[in-house]
């Protein structure tokens, strides 16, 4: 078949432009002619609180794409639906993760339904974490002449399927990039808490450090918390001065490049995810593919990828209390080796795989009637 994929890719960063590459590598393993048609430009400077859009890493995850969009200029999404028009796809791939495209998505979607084009939306995100009054509009305007969906977890089904009712809807494991790999046969026998990840209020960085105290009275650990601040780093500095924990936290403020992925999550002995919301997580996936437990909050999607007591524990979201206990509980059980163990042995049977769904989504018929009608047919794993 002939695909055409619509996100951000190489050179723009970030876990949505990695998952297009992942995306372009399998559906061309398995024989599909892929375009990728990418952005120019994601947000206006005013909207980014990142230092670059732009992935500087010296090992580049290049998806081949075309860069045409700019979500604020309608002249690129005329651009874009000719090249997609040049290609004809049997099936077009958008990614779906912030209200702010919900425009240009929704155009383009209805500008591909009248060429007969089959037009598939994988969500990463329905709503977004830190949502304004204006998103449910966009979201609907953007989903409304899709023909079927793609998520990431049961949690971002359930939030669909209340938005599209009846439209057919899969859920796939999210893969990420091999790049990021590097497996380990066992568990490091330290004691090295690990937060990766950009920092946004809802990722839940400041229940993480009213938990230490607590666990630095039993236990004595370390924390790196590895990432760009897109909240105030200095909001973080001053409550770590206050709990007296400069000693027993390193902070890395910037987006690590690809290189040096795997290095970071090497030097942990488990990952923490303390979200105050969730729908489903990149980083848990990495740090399980490389063999390394996690301790999450039982919100969205975490807890379909972390299972308590066999690669990880969960923990009620915002409790920093019942996150001390459960740090304290897995470094004073020694449940890293045992829990090191049961990833190795489950992560080669992921819940479903997402080449396949997509090329069984793409196979069908487009929906010509897109304004909530459907064959009311929903896909589960």
């Amino acid at each position: 078949m002939r695909i055409t994929v619509i996100g951000p890719a190489y050179p723009l960063r970030g876990g949505i432009a990695h998952h297009v590459y992942c995306l372009k590598q399998e559906l061309t393993r398995r024989g599909h002619s892929v375009q990728v048609i990418s952005f120019r430009k994601l947000y206006p400077s005013i909207f980014f609180p990142g230092k670059t859009e732009l992935d500087v890493s010296s090992a580049t995850l290049d998806a081949g794409a075309e860069p045409v969009l700019n979500p604020l200029n309608p002249i690129t999404w005329a651009r874009a639906f000719k090249r997609v028009k040049s290609f004809s796809p049997d099936g077009v791939i958008f990614q779906w993760w912030q209200p702010f495209f919900g425009l240009m998505i929704g155009t383009l979607a209805r500008l591909f339904h009248k060429k007969g084009l089959r037009c598939i939306v994988e969500c990463h995100n329905v709503f977004p974490h830190e949502g304004t009054p204006f998103d449910r509009l966009l979201v609907k305007f953007a989903l409304r002449p899709a023909d079927a969906f793609i998520t990431h977890s049961r949690k971002e089904e359930a939030d669909l399927s209340s938005l599209v009712p009846g439209k057919r809807i899969s859920v796939a494991s999210l893969p990420t990039p091999s790049e990021f790999f590097n497996e380990r046969n066992h568990a490091r026998d330290g004691r090295t808490i690990l937060f990766f990840g950009k920092v946004r209020k809802y990722k839940g960085l400041d229940v993480l450090l009213a938990a230490m105290p607590k666990v630095l009275s039993q236990i004595n650990c370390q924390l790196l918390i590895v990432g760009e601040f897109y909240d105030s780093v200095e909001r973080y500095r001053q409550l770590i001065d206050e709990l007296e924990l400069e000693q027993h936290i390193d902070i890395d403020d910037r987006y690590v490049p690809n290189e040096e992925v795997v290095g970071v999550f090497d030097r942990a002995d488990v990952l923490v995810l303390p979200y105050l919301s969730a729908t489903q997580s990149a980083v848990a996936q990495i740090a399980l593919r490389n063999g390394l437990p996690v301790i999450a909050s039982r919100t969205g999607g975490l807890s379909e990828v972390v299972i308590e007591n066999v690669n990880g524990l969960l923990f009620p979201p915002g409790d920093s209390n019942a996150l001390a206990d459960q740090i304290i509980s897995y470094f004073t059980n020694s449940s890293g080796p045992a829990f090191a163990k049961n990833i190795i042995s489950t992560s080669a049977t992921p819940r479903e795989d997402l080449g396949k769904v997509i090329e069984d989504l793409v196979g069908g018929a487009p929906n010509s009637a897109y304004l909530w009608k459907s064959s009311g047919v929903r896909d589960l794993a």
